[in-house]
């Protein structure tokens, strides 16, 4: 292994000033289309303004969809009827939970007599 130690001072920019502002000039220049074409370039805002107008018409197009085939759908029973069927309500029973009342003492007595 070399003990000896590296020279860097040929590459330290305060050394030789003069030639270190050349390096940066040089860059400089050799860098300016490519900065020129990405000044000019569109912004990530101007990328998401361009798709605003097609999401919006698509947006328009489904919401219209949507509402034609909600209008198309057959509403069919409520909540509450396909629970009292599902859960085999006896009429009277059913009328009251429809009516959305306590069932009273002869409302009882009448659907045990249906029984």
């Amino acid at each position: 292994m070399d003990t000896e130690r590296v020279d860097l001072s040929p590459l330290d920019p305060a050394g030789d000033r003069l030639r270190y502002e050349r390096w940066v000039r040089r860059i400089l220049e050799a860098a300016q289309p490519e900065l020129t074409r990405r000044a000019r370039a569109a912004g990530p805002l101007a990328l998401v303004a361009a798709w605003a107008r097609p999401t919006l018409a698509a947006a328009a197009v489904i919401a219209a969809l949507a509402l034609g085939v909600l209008s198309a759908v057959d509403r069919g029973p409520t909540p509450m009827d396909s629970v009292v069927d599902a859960l085999g309500v006896p009429a009277p029973a059913a009328e009251w939970l429809e009516a959305g009342r306590e069932p009273t003492a002869a409302d009882l007595v009448l659907a045990m007599e249906r029984r």
